[in-house]
């Protein structure tokens, strides 16, 4: 792994958002903002090609959107060059469903990276091999959502639609991409469990079985596999319900959960980091999974969006909410989107003190960023990461 390889991945997993925020690229475009009206475009995209998936995942957040259309061959080509034009600097391809699936996401990748648009990519994996050459040439990652150390498990909770287990598949893949990628790969772990049993509902019908399940025996096996692959970093995180809420881990098990993440991070070194999400640390400390805000705008959602084919939308944590829905690129053009009535007034009505009280992964970047409207100077760094 080449050093300059290594200093990405520090900057990645070590700087803090504040540091994010600093980069040059970012100031420059955060003066030009009159935060009284808006942005000119987000800096930011989170774009779901399509709602499609090739898994039955059973505890999947966005089972009540899958399967609701995708954007056609044409609007997709359309659109993508319409984000470049707007000024996107950093698109996340995400779902929704899969976005390896869509048809012509090759050329919407090539398209982008051609553009000097930095391209992150959140996938299941099982289609990495069809289009290895286009995401290792331009991708500056790719988090594979894996969740498992064995066919077995992986078989449970990633089912495909005819119930085999695609492990073998999987891993074969990643081993695959990390000989040949440019940027970083990461090996996502979630920690299945039901929770408290009155959270069932929120979890899938697999589990309502009345036999308690999950992959917390496989945390330190899983994070062993992601070092002999080659992945740059090993991610585990909490299991989330329906509204985005960490479900609370069964306390017989917080013990092997804390020992087994013990483990896993005594492999990270200078090429290998091991990544606790911060929701999993409060989740198992038993902290209020409620997250309270004083303030009353979302000054990200000036920097960053959800565009998904039903519509587009403040955040992710908000897909697939009407009153959320800030406009259709099926029908408009991205800019007439961003720049339209509808964006506006929902804006304008948004009130984080009391529609977001999930806890929200762009929370300390609000804070800081609301200093940094009333007027906190800051030192200018140089670019490191645009996905703020």
């Amino acid at each position: 792994m080449s050093s300059k390889t290594n200093k990405k991945i520090k900057l990645h997993n070590e700087m803090s958002l504040k540091e994010k925020l600093r980069q040059h690229s970012f100031v420059k475009r955060f003066n030009k903002i009159d935060w009284s009206n808006g942005s000119n475009a987000p800096m930011v995209v989170e774009f779901d090609p399509t709602t499609a998936c090739n898994l039955a995942c059973p505890d999947c957040i966005n089972r009540d959107l899958l399967n609701q259309g995708f954007f056609s061959r044409e609007r997709i080509k359309e659109l993508t060059k319409e984000m470049v034009d707007a000024g996107v600097k950093a698109v996340v391809l995400i779902g929704g469903g899969e976005p390896l699936i869509h048809p012509e996401i090759d050329w919407v990748i090539e398209y982008l990276g051609k553009n000097n648009v930095k391209i992150g990519i959140t996938t299941n994996g099982l289609l990495i091999d069809k289009h290895i050459d286009c995401i290792a040439k331009y991708a500056s990652w790719v988090r594979v959502s894996v969740d498992a150390a064995s066919s077995e498990t992986f078989k449970k909770i990633r089912p495909s639609r005819s119930g085999e287990s695609m492990f073998d598949k999987l891993t074969e893949n990643m081993k695959m991409f990390a000989k040949v990628k440019q940027g970083t790969l990461g090996y996502s772990f979630m920690i299945y469990s039901e929770g408290e049993f009155d959270k069932l509902k929120d979890v899938g019908d697999s589990l309502k079985n009345g036999k308690a399940f999950s992959n917390v025996n496989e945390i330190y096996k899983a994070a062993l596999l992601a070092k002999e692959f080659g992945c740059d970093y090993f991610e585990i995180k909490p299991m989330y319900n329906i509204n985005h809420f960490a479900i609370s881990q069964r306390k017989d098990l917080i013990a092997q959960v804390k020992e087994e993440i013990e483990k896993a991070q005594s492999l990270g070194d200078d090429n290998f980091r091991v990544l606790q999400a911060t929701k999993l640390k409060k989740t198992l400390s038993g902290e209020n999974n409620i997250e309270e805000k004083d303030y009353k705008r979302c000054a990200v959602a000036q920097l960053r969006t959800l565009v998904t084919p039903s519509g587009v939308y403040v955040c992710p944590y908000f897909r697939g909410r009407k009153d959320k829905m800030i406009g259709d690129v099926r029908k408009t053009s991205f800019s007439d989107m961003w720049h339209g009535k509808q964006r506006s007034q929902v804006i304008n009505s948004l009130d984080p003190s009391n529609d977001c009280k999930m806890p929200c992964i762009r929370h300390e970047s609000n804070l800081i960023l609301e200093d940094m409207i009333s007027g906190e100077v800051i030192d200018i760094i140089d670019d490191f990461d645009l996905f703020i």
